[in-house]
C-alpha cells in the first residue's frame, strides 16, 4: 500500500499535471493555490511563535545587562532583585532548579524504567492496558494538584520522620516533580524496548536465557539511546515545572543544597515577580525575561539533544540486521562415497578433525569453540531473579494507581466538607466560608472556549500541510524539529511570551491582562499538541481511501475536504480535548501575564468581557492554597475536585471518541 507521502500528488510527472489543470476551471484552480498557500501559512505559525519567543527574550536580555554588570552574575552570593539591596548572583535559583530536577530525577529514572520493563515484556492483556492508562494518567494531572499534594500531604508525612524539615522545602517538590515526569520516562522507554528487533530476543532465548537475563544483556544495550533520551526530555520538563516548585519548595534567594530546607527556583521568581503589578519599564521586569531566557536555552538544548538521540535511535533500530552464520561445507569420504555435511558455524567456532577411514555411515564433523563461554547452571537462582524483576517492575508501574488514589482521599477528606451548591455559585471572597469558585469556572470555560476557538482550525491546517503537501526537504525537516521543541517549552516561557505581546504590546486589542490575553495565550500553549495530535489522525486515515479519490480525478484540496477531513474528524476532535485537558489545568502562563487573585465578577459574553480581568480555578487554587488558614486550604481541596471532574470529563469523552473511531475503522 502506498504510503502518505506518495499519494499527495495524483499525477506524477509535470505534463500530466498541465493536462489535468487544463480540464479544470479557474475558480478551481485558484481555489486549489489559495488553501494551499493558507495551510502553508498555518504550518508557519509556530515557527513564528519560536522566533517571537527568541525575539522577545533578546530585546528583554539586553535592556537587563543596561542595568546589570554581567559580573554580578557570577559575583554576587544571593538572589535578591526584589530587595533595595539588590544583587543577581544567578547561581543561586539555577542550583535550586537543578537541585530539584535531580531529586526529581533520582525518583522518575528507577520507576519509569522499572515500569517500562514490566509493561513491554511481562504485562499482557488487559492488566498491561489497565496499568499503562494509570501510569500515563499522572502526566495528565494539573500540576497545580501536585504542588497542593506536596504541601498538604507529602511534607508532613516526611516531618514525621525527618523533624528538622521545613514547611517549603525541595525534597517535597522533588518527589512529586518525579512523579509527575515518570510518565515520561515510562512511555518513551517502553517505545524503545519493544523497538528491539524480535529475533535478538529469539537468539538470547534459543540460547537457554531466562527473560530477566534477554532483557539485561540484549534488549536494554540495544535501546539504551532511546531510554537516554527519555532521561533527557524527562530532565526539560523537570527544569521547567513550576507550580510544585511555587507551592512546596518556598522562596529561600540564598545559595543552599540542603534539600530539607526551602529553595526559589527560577520559575518560582517568575512567578513571584508575575504576583505584582510590575511596570514594563521596570529594571525587574527585564529581569523575569533574562531568567526565562536562560530556562529557555536549557531546556531547548535538552530537548534539541533528546529528539536527536530519538531520530538517531530509529534510524539505527530500521538498519539494524542480525549477523548471518557462516556455512562451512566439509567434504567426507565414507565407503568411498563423497558426503556434503554443511555445517552452521558461528565467529569463535572452528571445525574439529574428522577421520574420513572410520567405519561408520555417515560421519558429522565435531564443532567446537574455541573460547566457550560460561553456563549459568543455577537455574532456580536465574528463576528467582527473574521474578524478583518482574514483582519490582509491577510495583512501579502501580504507582499510577497509588498516587491516583492517594489524590482522591486527600482531596476529598478536606474538600468534601465544604463542597456545596453555595460554593459553586458564590465569588470569591475576603473570608473562606463565604468564598466560591462561580467567577473562576467561568474564566476557565471561557479560556477553554478562546484556545479551541484560536487553536483547533490552526493545528488541523498547519498538520494538513505537513502531511498532506509538503514534500521531504530541509524546510519539512525544520518544521518537525520546531514542532518538537515547541511541545516541550515550558508554560511558564509561554507565559512571558504572553505577558510582553498580547498583555503589552496589543493591550489596545485585549485590554492588557484579560480574558482574551489569556485565551490567546493558552492557544498557544495548545497549538503544539493539537498539531502532534492532528498529525497523528490524518495519518491514520486509510491509503485507499486517498487513492479513490485521486482516482475519480478528485483534485489535491477535494480529497482533503471531502475524504481526509470526514474520515479523520472523530480522531482530530480527540486531539483537541487532549489538549484542553492539558490547558484547564495550566496555572503558570495566567499567573505571569496576570490572572487575579480576587474577582467578584464572570465575564460578560461582549467585547468589553474579554477584555475584563479573569481568574481560572488553576489560578484560584494556587492562591488558595498558598494561604496559610486551613479553612481557604479546604477551599483549595474543593477547588481540586471541581477542576478534576472537568478533566476527566475532557479526556473520558476524547476517550470514547478514540475507542468509537477505532472500531469503526475496524468494522471496515
Amino acid at each position: 500500500m502506498a504510503s502518505s507521502k506518495q499519494l499527495r500528488s495524483p499525477l506524477s510527472s509535470q505534463a500530466a499535471l498541465s493536462g489535468y489543470q487544463c480540464d479544470r476551471s479557474w475558480q478551481d484552480l485558484l481555489l486549489e493555490q489559495c488553501m494551499m498557500g493558507l495551510l502553508r501559512l498555518a504550518s508557519l505559525i509556530p515557527v513564528l511563535i519560536l522566533l517571537t519567543i527568541l525575539g522577545v527574550f533578546v530585546s528583554e536580555t539586553y535592556a537587563f545587562f543596561q542595568t546589570v554588570n554581567p559580573i554580578q552574575l557570577l559575583s554576587d552570593r544571593q538572589w535578591t532583585p526584589l530587595f533595595s539591596n539588590q544583587q543577581f548572583g544567578i547561581w543561586v535559583i539555577v542550583s535550586a532548579t537543578l537541585l530539584v530536577t535531580a531529586i526529581a530525577m533520582t525518583v522518575a529514572i528507577p520507576l519509569g524504567v522499572l515500569a517500562a520493563i514490566y509493561l513491554s515484556d511481562y504485562a499482557q492483556g488487559v492488566p498491561r492496558q489497565l496499568l499503562k492508562t494509570a501510569l500515563e494518567a499522572l502526566a495528565g494531572i494539573p500540576t497545580i494538584v501536585y504542588g497542593y499534594f506536596a504541601l498538604l500531604f507529602v511534607t508532613p508525612r516526611l516531618q514525621s520522620f525527618i523533624p528538622d524539615m521545613s514547611g517549603f522545602n525541595a525534597l517535597s517538590a522533588g518527589l512529586m516533580t518525579g512523579v509527575l515526569i515518570t510518565p515520561i520516562i515510562s512511555s518513551l522507554s517502553e517505545d524503545a524496548l519493544r523497538g528491539v528487533p524480535g529475533s535478538l530476543r529469539q537468539a538470547a532465548y534459543a540460547m537457554g536465557m531466562t527473560k530477566q537475563e534477554v532483557i539485561i544483556t540484549v534488549v536494554l544495550p540495544v535501546a539504551l539511546p532511546g531510554i537516554m533520551a527519555s532521561f533527557t526530555l524527562a530532565a526539560s520538563r523537570a527544569l521547567g515545572e513550576t507550580m510544585i516548585a511555587a507551592i512546596a519548595a518556598g522562596q529561600y534567594p540564598g545559595f543552599n543544597l540542603n534539600p530539607l530546607k526551602p529553595v526559589e527556583t527560577i520559575t518560582t521568581f517568575i512567578v513571584q515577580v508575575s504576583l505584582g503589578n510590575v511596570d514594563a519599564d521596570e529594571p525587574i521586569f527585564h529581569t523575569i525575561f533574562f531568567v526565562g531566557a536562560v530556562l529557555f536555552l536549557i531546556t531547548l538544548s535538552l530537548n534539541s539533544f533528546g529528539y536527536g538521540l530519538i531520530r538517531r535511535h530509529k534510524c539505527a533500530l530500521g538498519n539494524i540486521s542480525i549477523p548471518a552464520a557462516e556455512v562451512t561445507v566439509l567434504e567426507i569420504t565414507v565407503d568411498g562415497a563423497t558426503v556434503d555435511d554443511e555445517r552452521i558455524g558461528a565467529p569463535g567456532l572452528k571445525v574439529g578433525s574428522v577421520d574420513p577411514k572410520e567405519p561408520v555411515l555417515f560421519k558429522r564433523a565435531i564443532a567446537t569453540r574455541s573460547s566457550p563461554l560460561p553456563f549459568q547452571s543455577r537455574y532456580g537462582w536465574r528463576m528467582a531473579l527473574n521474578r524478583g524483576l518482574a514483582l519490582v517492575g509491577c510495583a512501579a508501574a502501580l504507582l499510577g494507581i497509588v498516587i491516583f488514589v492517594l489524590l482522591l482521599l486527600v482531596t476529598f477528606r478536606t474538600g468534601f466538607l465544604v463542597f456545596d451548591w453555595g460554593f459553586l455559585t458564590h465569588a470569591a471572597a475576603r473570608t473562606a466560608g463565604e468564598s466560591g469558585i462561580f467567577p473562576a469556572l467561568m474564566g476557565t470555560l471561557w479560556v477553554l472556549g478562546l484556545t479551541a476557538l484560536i487553536a483547533f482550525p490552526i493545528g488541523i491546517s498547519a498538520a494538513l500541510y505537513l502531511e498532506e503537501y509538503v514534500p521531504e526537504s530541509w524546510f519539512s525537516r525544520l518544521l518537525e524539529i520546531n514542532l518538537a521543541n515547541a511541545t516541550a517549552i515550558p508554560g511558564i516561557i509561554y507565559g512571558l511570551l504572553g505577558l510582553a505581546l498580547f498583555v503589552r504590546d496589543w493591550r489596545g486589542v485585549t485590554g492588557g491582562a484579560s480574558i482574551l490575553s489569556a485565551g490567546l495565550t493558552m492557544a498557544v500553549v495548545a497549538l503544539p499538541l493539537m498539531m502532534a495530535t492532528a498529525r497523528n489522525a490524518i495519518h491514520a486515515v486509510p491509503a485507499h481511501l486517498k487513492q479513490a479519490g485521486y482516482s475519480v480525478g478528485m483534485s489535491r484540496w477535494q480529497v482533503v475536504w471531502h475524504v481526509i477531513l470526514p474520515a479523520a474528524l472523530p480522531n482530530l476532535i480527540t486531539g483537541m480535548l487532549m489538549a484542553l485537558a492539558r490547558v484547564v489545568g495550566e496555572a503558570a502562563p495566567l499567573i505571569a501575564i496576570g490572572a487575579v487573585a480576587f474577582i467578584t465578577f464572570a465575564p460578560a459574553p461582549s467585547w468589553a468581557g474579554l477584555q475584563s480581568s479573569f481568574t481560572t480555578l488553576p489560578t484560584q487554587i494556587f492562591y488558595w492554597a498558598s494561604r496559610p488558614q486551613a479553612e481557604f486550604q479546604a477551599n483549595a481541596s474543593a477547588a481540586v475536585i471541581i477542576l478534576g471532574g472537568l478533566v476527566l470529563i475532557l479526556t473520558g469523552i476524547s476517550v470514547w471518541l478514540r475507542d468509537r473511531s477505532a472500531n469503526s475503522t475496524a468494522s471496515d
